[in-house]
């Protein structure tokens, strides 16, 4: 290896070892930003949420302590000046295939300006889950609606705005289905903006608009204050089985604009979901955020022909914007251009240098993909890298890049012009290939293409021909820009364990900002195989929790078919001190309740009360078929539910005397808070069919006495999560008639 070589190679290194920085750091776009504070006062809204949140209890639809909450908050938007109204109506959500998810939610509603008809909606729910107090979710949304508000008062848009905090969110977006359904208010809505939260620190992302979407993007343009968004996250969101209130209001022919901050997502549903934990920064970009889309679907009139639009911005800088369309158009000649470029560009090794990206990307993302697995094998715990993520995110870049340039060197591929032009190339064929499925990727690649375009324009004119690399450069910066947020937003939604092929885009950012070296050396494989190994190691050995970045553990005293035990979700060793507290079994085991699927580690538990019956008020045959009406009464319940198996021949259903639509089998029925502690239910059953085979599932929030000792062995750096502790009983449903009486005389 020649000096030059060898000096080459410490470039593309160093170039790696920049890379692995910035990658693992994530100063660019992830982080809750900090801009110069605008109109909207987040301390004053602080202020409000810690006043409506009280003692900062839990408060799940349908307890006392989600009275209180809103009680509060009902006088908080007094103190504002506005005139609530309490919607309240039992209600069942039924946009779950063969679901019914039902309460009776108190929704809160009050007009900003005078009423009307396309008014713009302010949409947040004021519910928690049993295990946390909200405050970020949905505390964020309930504090910007609110100081949003009494914004408005001074500055009121064109259009109307009206204030929507829903109910029952976290029960199934029943509050909001009951609104869409039921409330008169749903017919004179024109757009809704939504506030959301999956998690308590990070940008206050734009992650979903309606279809189409070309007045959505019109009205934050006239905001006039750039969001965090870009299409590729709102297309995935769309694929994902998640959801928010947004989902059942979009039916109405809305526009759209959801906003959410998914930043700390293990403190999530936990509770540490608290007011110490809500990045006040975070609450500052969501409601200037917030406070612009108002306004800017303020002066868009909801009238005309609507196209579909992809966006993205550029690190807070600037949104671009472009017609669906004309970013097709302009990847495709982006292409055009990179494969004059790579034409231009004469080497020894066309071929090789061809098909090489192809080579370092697969051979880049599969050792990231393998090093993740293999520590992920060599860790006891299934969430590793919840307090020390930056290990795994290492581990991941380094793997990425020393995979690629071993690629690269065994193809004895020169870095340089024509390997950045045959990668642009790749990624361009990439997201042309995927346009129809994922059109928002494009906007990763169409506006670097524009100065890939622009080098292709300097090897036409021969003065020129010595700057060709400088805008292949700056395309490869402006790659960076760009995706580097993308990809922290993926990892923060994944979490960094499962976010391994996301390196992928490190890849090509490497290859792209290669268009200055003309060597590769062994050098970089090596720098990169040296921080592998080391990152691999921390990873290994750094505590996978702390009690910020909690552990979920939940303990659940369960009764199965007259078997009682104690249950925690197999997600690693137990504790030694909860070990101690009960005797719990070597080896997890499937618990037997058709909700909570997956192995627990379980202990033997007192048994639990029966505080409730299940009897069948009458079972009928007519025309119809077969009419089979239960009541089920639990005094001390805080949710009950019947789960189905075999529920092909169920017709039709009724919950609390409301008819429900039902598509699909009936698999659930479930009813969420202390309203629904006598739950009437009636099947209509096709009386060829075979019988549904119902369990009849009775949750009461909190572990209760019995548990007591294991909660106080849970250690800090664990939390109860989502439903948090509680206690089940669950028992099959006997749906059998009954044996037919002898006739008189008999014998």
């Amino acid at each position: 290896m020649g000096f030059s070589r060898f000096k080459s190679g410490w470039r593309l290194a160093i170039l790696c070892l920049a890379l692995l920085l910035i990658w693992t750091l994530r100063p660019i776009g992830v982080e809750s930003p900090h801009r110069a504070p605008g109109e909207f006062n987040a301390q004053r809204a602080v202020g409000r949420l810690a006043t409506i949140l009280g003692d900062e209890r839990a408060h799940p639809a349908g307890t006392p302590a989600n009275e209180a909450v809103l009680q509060r908050l009902i006088q908080q938007v007094r103190a504002l000046g506005f005139t609530p109204e309490i919607d309240e109506r039992f209600h069942c959500n039924t946009v779950r295939k063969g679901a019914a998810i039902c309460a009776r939610p108190r929704n809160l509603r009050f007009w900003v300006t005078a009423p009307g008809d396309g008014a713009v909606m302010l949409a947040a729910h004021y519910d928690s889950v049993p295990a946390g107090p909200g405050a970020s979710d949905d505390g964020i949304g309930v504090a910007t609606v609110l100081e949003v508000a009494h914004l408005l008062k001074a500055s009121a848009p064109k259009r109307p705005v009206l204030v929507v905090i829903t109910d029952a969110e976290e029960a199934g977006l029943v509050g909001g289905a009951a609104f869409a359904a039921q409330d008169p208010l749903a017919k004179r809505i024109g757009a809704v903006v939504n506030f959301e939260a999956r998690g308590t620190t990070g940008p206050a992302n734009m992650f979903q608009t309606s279809t189409p979407n070309g007045r959505d993007v019109q009205a934050l343009v006239a905001g006039g204050y750039v969001p965090a968004a870009d299409s590729l996250a709102s297309d995935l969101y769309s694929i994902l089985p998640n959801d928010t209130d947004l989902t059942v209001l979009l039916p109405l022919g809305i526009d759209a604009a959801n906003f959410a901050i998914i930043g700390g997502g293990k403190r999530y549903h936990t509770p540490l979901d608290s007011l110490a934990n809500l990045d006040r920064a975070s609450l500052q970009q969501m409601g200037d955020s917030a406070l612009s889309a108002v306004r800017g679907f303020g002066v868009t009139p909801k009238q005309g022909v609507e196209g579909s639009k992809l966006f993205i911005d550029l690190n807070g800088w600037w949104f671009l914007v472009l017609a669906k369309g004309a970013a097709l158009a302009l990847t495709l000649i982006g292409l055009g251009a990179a494969i004059l470029l790579f034409a231009r560009e004469r080497s020894g090794a066309s071929v090789r240098t061809a098909f090489a990206p192809l080579a370092a990307v697969v051979a880049g993302t599969g050792v990231a993909i393998g090093a993740t697995a293999l520590i992920a094998l060599l860790r006891a715990e299934a969430d590793y890298a919840t307090a020390w993520p930056a290990a795994i995110r290492l581990v991941q870049g380094a793997a990425a890049l020393a995979g690629a340039t071993l690629a690269l060197r065994v193809l004895r591929v020169p870095a340089g012009a024509q390997l950045a032009a045959a990668a642009w190339c790749w990624f361009a064929a990439i997201v042309l290939a995927l346009f129809a499925f994922v059109p928002g990727l494009s906007v990763l690649a169409v506006w670097p293409l524009l100065l890939v375009v622009a080098a292709a324009a300097t090897r036409l004119v021969p003065r020129l021909r010595p700057a060709t690399p400088w805008p292949m450069g700056l395309a490869g910066l402006l790659f960076g820009l760009l995706v580097l947020p993308v990809i922290g937003g993926f990892q923060e939604g994944l979490f960094p364990e499962h976010a391994a092929p996301i390196a992928l885009m490190l890849v090509f950012l490497l290859l792209f900002l290669t268009v200055f070296r003309e060597a590769t050396a062994w050098t970089a494989t090596a720098a990169n195989a040296v921080v592998l190994a080391i990152a691999a190691v921390t990873a290994l050995s750094v505590p996978a929790f702390s009690a910020s970045e909690p552990r979920h553990l939940t303990i659940v005293h369960a009764q199965i078919e007259g078997r009682s035990f104690f249950a925690i979700a197999d997600n690693g060793p137990l504790p030694p001190a909860m070990r101690q507290a009960a005797r719990f079994a070597d080896t997890p085991a499937e618990s037997g309740d058709r909700a909570d699927r997956g192995k627990s580690w379980q202990a033997p538990a007192p048994a639990l009360a029966e505080d409730g019956a299940l009897t069948v008020l009458s079972d009928t045959t007519d025309a119809r078929g077969r009419t089979l009406s239960l009541r089920a009464v639990a005094p001390l319940a805080d949710r009950q539910e019947l789960l189905a198996q075999n529920g092909e021949g169920v017709r039709g259903i009724t919950v609390q005397g409301a008819p429900q639509k039902l598509e699909g089998p009936l698999r659930y029925i479930g009813c969420a808070g202390q309203s629904c502690r006598t739950l009437d239910v009636t099947l209509l059953l096709d009386p060829k069919a075979p019988l549904p085979e119902l369990s009849w599932r009775r949750t009461r929030y909190g572990a209760g006495a019995a548990a007591a000792a294991l909660v106080a062995a849970r250690p800090a750096t664990a939390q109860p999560a989502h439903v948090g502790d509680r206690q089940v009983i669950v028992r099959k449903v006997d749906l059998t008639p009954p044996a037919a009486a002898p006739p008189a005389g008999a014998h």
